[in-house]
């Protein structure tokens, strides 16, 4: 069970840090700026990293669930 709650901990603080890369690229883009190419190549290393950390939590948690069943 602690093995669950330190994924939803982590998937929680995932998806804040997503929200907050979204949130100031538009910031940005509102403004009339346009993001730097290395500013939205850093973006999108670290959203293939999020992705890859929740595909593997979704792989746990599938698993923990057919243990349970």
């Amino acid at each position: 069970m602690l093995k669950v709650v330190e994924a939803h901990t982590s998937t929680i603080g995932i998806c804040e840090a997503c929200a907050r890369t979204t949130r100031d690229l538009a910031d940005e883009v509102r403004r009339g700026g346009t993001p730097s190419r290395e500013d939205l190549q850093r973006t999108v290393a670290e959203a293939e990293r999020v992705l890859a950390e929740l595909r593997d939590m979704r792989l746990e948690t599938e698993r923990i669930g057919q243990a349970l069943r």
